[in-house]
């Protein structure tokens, strides 16, 4: 089954830190439309949701292709596995509705070939038709392809090419949808065709995060030495946090799904350790949470120097307090103006509480729309190559420490393309 790629919000986070369950609830109540992806090596599955409710599931590995509630529970449990890819994608929703619809549409056609069907011609008399059709095209030469929707008496497509070699993709939708995957036919192609109806029905309505532990964490002061900045998200743009699995603090309301970057404390007593969630149970003590914060802080250090040795001015410091801003109502303790983080001088400060989950992806997100940001005003100073060798020189120095706290997976983000 081919997923066209929609507009990414979040991709290549690992299941080791992400809580899918919990993540799949904060869309629903967020409204997203698009949907989420978990892949293993062998395995691939998909969430649909549609403002919010989950329309369908998909899941498929080398042998078995399972559906609807089957499907959802698959992912469910093999998320919980670690070494997955979990990504979560917009779509329109009238896309979502055309996928969920080839999911559990009828069959018509199978396999049909370009050399032998003119798929415009095919088009041109489903839409003449009283039906609601969909078409699947799979193109020869390349691993990606596109659907072709007729609802209504009007036929519009959604379809995503690879180029560059890079990853890069070009995504068309409606018309300039069907255009594309009409050009892209006359290399190779073949098409199923599937009878549908309009609108999927919802699925399931909702989907609770797991309960989990809430203990108090309190101020954490660190220094941080000079490193260098990653890559970004526009900074207009406001979307649901990833979830990412480390100690908890209740954030009176809870403004992100939570996440098991692993680290959980002792809601009764102030004074106990904290312990990782897997296999090692390591303790985290408070010294070892200030470390943590210390070398977010080094992160945001070397951001700052990548930043300023490639434009050659101070610009970080005022688009990183706009990131801040962007990023306050998922995580109100990085709000500049409740004065809880504050970083001036390579010098990071936490005087409030927060799950280092949440501390350390709330930094990465800002970080990251910081990075765009500048790299958008100034594309030709390549900042983003300056910031990966500030941060790369940072994770050979502090190495030990990045692996011990799961870092490198936070720098990843800084330095990701911007989904704008």
């Amino acid at each position: 089954m081919i997923v066209p790629r929609g507009k990414p919000v979040h991709e290549n986070l690992s299941t080791s830190y992400v809580n899918v369950a919990a993540l799949l609830a904060d869309l629903q109540v967020n409204e997203f439309t698009g949907y989420v992806s978990v892949e293993f090596w062998g395995y691939s599955s998909y969430v649909f949701l549609s403002r919010g409710q989950i329309v369908n599931a998909y899941e498929a590995t080398d042998s078995v292709i399972q559906r609807e509630r089957e499907a959802l529970d698959g992912l469910l449990s093999r998320a919980q596995a670690r070494n997955g890819k979990v990504g979560f994608f917009h779509h329109p929703e009238e896309v979502i509705h055309a996928i969920a619809g080839i999911i559990n549409g009828e069959p018509v056609y199978r396999d049909l070939s370009s050399d032998f069907t003119n798929l415009e011609k095919l088009v041109e008399k489903l839409v003449k038709s009283d039906s609601v059709w969909y078409v699947e095209v799979l193109f020869e030469q390349e691993p990606s392809g596109g659907i072709i929707y007729i609802v209504d008496g009007r036929a519009e497509g959604v379809c995503s090419v690879e180029f560059g070699g890079e990853g890069q993709y070009q995504v068309a939708l409606g018309s300039d949808g069907l255009k594309l995957i009409y050009e892209r036919v006359s290399k190779g192609a073949t098409f199923n065709v599937y009878r549908g109806t309009a609108a999927p029905d919802t699925l399931v309505t909702t989907i609770k995060p797991p309960a989990t532990a809430q203990p108090r964490l309190e101020s954490v002061s660190v220094g941080a030495a000079p490193v260098e900045q990653v890559g970004a998200l526009k900074p207009t743009e406001e979307m649901p946090p990833p979830t990412v699995r480390v100690p908890e603090v209740q954030l009176p309301p809870p403004t992100s799904p939570v996440v098991d970057m692993a680290l959980v404390g002792d809601a009764d007593d102030g004074d106990s350790p904290l312990e990782l969630e897997d296999e090692s149970t390591r303790p985290l003590t408070r010294e070892q949470y200030a470390e943590l914060v210390g070398l977010m802080g080094e992160v945001v250090s070397a951001v700052e120097a990548g930043v300023t040795d490639a434009l050659r001015r101070a610009d970080f410091l005022p688009s990183f307090r706009e990131a801040l801003i962007n990023i306050a109502t998922h995580y109100p303790f990085l709000d500049p103006f409740a004065a809880e983080f504050e970083y001036a001088g390579g010098v990071a400060t936490f005087r409030g509480k927060a799950r280092p989950a949440d501390f350390v992806v709330g930094l990465a997100q800002a970080l990251r729309l910081t990075v765009a940001d500048l790299d958008r005003r100034a594309p030709e100073t390549h900042v983003r190559s300056h910031i990966e060798t500030a941060l790369r020189a940072l994770h050979q120095r502090r190495r030990s420490e990045f692996e011990r706290y799961g870092l490198e997976i936070a720098t990843n983000e800084i330095l990701a393309p911007s989904a704008g």
